[in-house]
């Protein structure tokens, strides 16, 4: 895989890298796995959400 960076970003994430003690390919793997985390307990929240929305009435009626 072939990952085009600005110049600046490439410094910058290089640098960072370094100072976390990693590699750019071990930075970027990781950052890639935290954003994959991220985006599938956003869908799971979203999901939740739109349930509890649509079930709202309901809800409330099984908390009394």
């Amino acid at each position: 895989m072939t990952l085009r960076l600005s110049d600046e970003v490439e410094t910058r994430f290089r640098e960072a890298a370094a100072e976390a003690g990693l590699s750019m390919n071990g930075a970027a793997e990781t950052a890639i796995a935290e954003w994959m985390e991220r985006q599938a307990r956003d869908h799971v929240r979203s999901v939740a959400e739109g349930i509890a929305a649509r079930h709202a009435k309901l809800m409330t009626r099984l908390g009394e």
